[in-house]
Formats: C-alpha cells, structure tokens, sequence
C-alpha cells in the first residue's frame, strides 16, 4: 500500500506540474526550436524534467508522511546540483561543457566520499576483483559517464521518459528485495515521475525533458547503487547496467565512433542507433516500443542475475545482452541501407 501511495502521488505531482510547465515555458521562451540536428519538426518548450522532479518530491513527502526513511541527504545535495546545472542550459545560458564537467565531478565525489566507492569490479566471478582505492575513482568515473550518455539519449519523444520508469522500477524492487526501503522509496517516485510526465511527453510531445531531466535522472541511476551495502554495490552496479542497457551500449558505441571519426564527442548529432531508426521513417513511439521492450525484458533479467546465480547467470545475462545490441546494431545499419538513408 505504502508503494502503491508513493507511485500515484509521484504520478499526480509530475502531471499536474507539468500541465502548469507546459504555458509556463512558452511564455518564458525556454523553447528547443528545431535545427539540422533535430528529431522534431514543430518548437516545444523544454525544461519538463523539473515536472519529473516535482512528482519525486511529492512521493518522497508521502514516503516521510506515513513514516518510512529517506535516502541520505548527501544524495540530494547531489541532485541538486546537476539539475540547476541542468535547468540553466535549457534556459539558454549555455553552460560551457567544462563548468557542467565540474559540477558533474563534484556531485559525483559527494556521493562517493559520503557512502564509499565500488569494494570490487562490478563483474560477475571470477572478474569481481577488488579495487582497492582505485574503486573510488572508478564510481566517480561511472557516475559521470551514466549522467552524460543518458542525457546524450534523450533525442526522441517518450525515450528518456520510458527508460527512466524501467530503470526505476528495475532498482526499487532490487532495493526492496535488500530491504532497503529509502532506495526503494526514491525509485518509485522517480518511476511515477516519469510515469507522469511521459503523459506530455509521448509523441506527439507536447514538452521535451531537457537536461534538468535527463541529466538528474542519469545521474541518480547511477548514484542508486551506492547506497547499497558496499558488499552489494557491484552487483549492484552490473544490475543497473542492465537495466539501462541501451542507453548505455548506444551510447559507448556511437561516442567510440564519433571519436574514430575525429569528432568533438560533446557537440550535437545525430549519430545514435535510435536516431537513424527515426531517420528512416518510423515515429518515434514505434522507435521506442522497439528499443526498450527488449530493454524491459532485460532489466528482469538484471534483477534475476542479482537473486540468482551470479557467477554463471551472470555472464550468461551479459552474453545474451552484447549479442542483442550486436543484433540491434546490425538490423538498424540494414534497415538504414535498405531505405536509402
């Protein structure tokens, strides 16, 4: 009942803030106007991430009002950060990329000094390994790394918003299973707030999320994990890996071929396995449904590698992971090809 309080509530904030958001940022002006770049053809205001926010605060008050904990502060302190980073480049400030960079770091290294870095590599066996002092550097490395592809993958309607519910849903019940009930609490109000704001932003959107969004959620999908036990993190880690899957594969791979190319990996494109999907005529909701379905199914089978065998299931989910993304790779480049874009 507690669980099914913090979703509706999470879900009600995020929509009815974002109904407000919507005539808000239009007067305002914070509008993405479409360039050669773009994915959409009509000015649509951005900034609706500070909706999904909204809507994870609202669960997080009704989580607190009947009694359960909180994550740590220093989590928030965190989030905070990014996402006024965040908001001001939707607003137009230009943020130059090595104050975001900066900001970035520094959340990271909050999280990190605060609850502790990754024990072991986030491998199955025999590849756990411990890190030693290295395993701080390496959360903050992955913390900041998650921010930036997820924020780079949120180019079409209803990607970003979709992802960030299987994500959410995928670490609150891994939490729930731990028994830790503040993660759990947190990610049910992340996966309402999407859940809500993804009833503005299906195509046709009438609002894009924009950086406030995807940088905040990017960011707390990776900081999740360590709020775990440190003997967990890893398993953690890899779990999380899973359930952001293509996010994550999408963008290693298109960012590894930009940088071939010569490339600056920071400016705008439209080089992502989605995007050359949208380029060849399907909608943007039938892009969606295709890439992460596959995502969904894989994200369960993240939460069984992390209450199952996590030696052999493990690199058994890892295997079949890489060999869908190959197979992912492959049928955009044909479906590309074939349709002559």
């Amino acid at each position: 009942m507690e669980s099914l309080l913090i979703l509706a509530v999470s879900v009600a904030g995020a929509w009815f803030s974002m109904c407000a958001l919507v005539p808000l940022l239009h007067m305002r002006g914070v509008l993405d106007i479409p360039n050669n770049r773009s994915s959409h053809r009509v000015v649509t205001p951005r900034g609706g991430g500070t909706g999904i926010i909204v809507g994870m605060a609202c669960g997080l008050v009704a989580s607190w009002a009947v009694g359960q904990p909180l994550p740590r502060g220093e989590l928030f302190v965190g989030v905070a950060l990014v996402a006024l980073i965040g908001f001001a480049d939707d607003c137009g400030e230009n943020v130059p990329v090595v104050a975001r960079m900066t900001v970035q770091a520094v959340s990271a290294a909050v999280i990190v000094i605060t609850a502790g870095g990754l024990p072991q590599m986030p491998l199955p066996p025999p590849l756990d390994v411990p890190l030693g002092h290295a395993g701080s550097l390496l959360a903050i490395l992955w913390i900041i790394t998650v921010t930036n592809i997820y924020n780079f993958l949120d180019g079409i309607d209803g990607f970003a918003g979709l992802q960030g519910v299987i994500a959410a849903l995928g670490i609150a019940l891994m939490a729930f299973l731990e028994g830790i009930w503040g993660v759990t609490a947190l990610a049910l109000a992340i996966a309402g707030g999407c859940v809500g704001f993804l009833a503005h932003n299906w195509h046709p959107a009438r609002i894009f999320m924009g950086d406030v969004g995807s940088g905040t959620l990017g960011f707390l999908f990776a900081a999740l994990p360590f709020e775990m036990p440190p003997a967990d993190r890893g398993v953690a880690v890899f779990s999380t890996v899973l359930f952001l899957w293509f996010f994550l594969s999408d963008g290693t791979f298109t960012l590894l071929q930009r940088i071939k190319r010569g490339e600056r990996p920071w400016e705008g494109h439209r080089s992502h396995l989605y995007q050359h999907l949208v380029k060849t005529g399907l909608r943007h909701d039938q892009v969606t449904l295709i890439v992460l379905v596959p995502g969904a199914v894989l994200a369960g089978l993240g939460l069984a590698v992390m209450y199952g065998s996590r030696t052999i299931g493990g690199w058994v989910v890892f295997a079949a992971a890489v060999l869908v993304f190959i197979l992912y790779q492959r049928l955009t480049t044909t479906t590309v090809k074939a349709r002559g874009r």
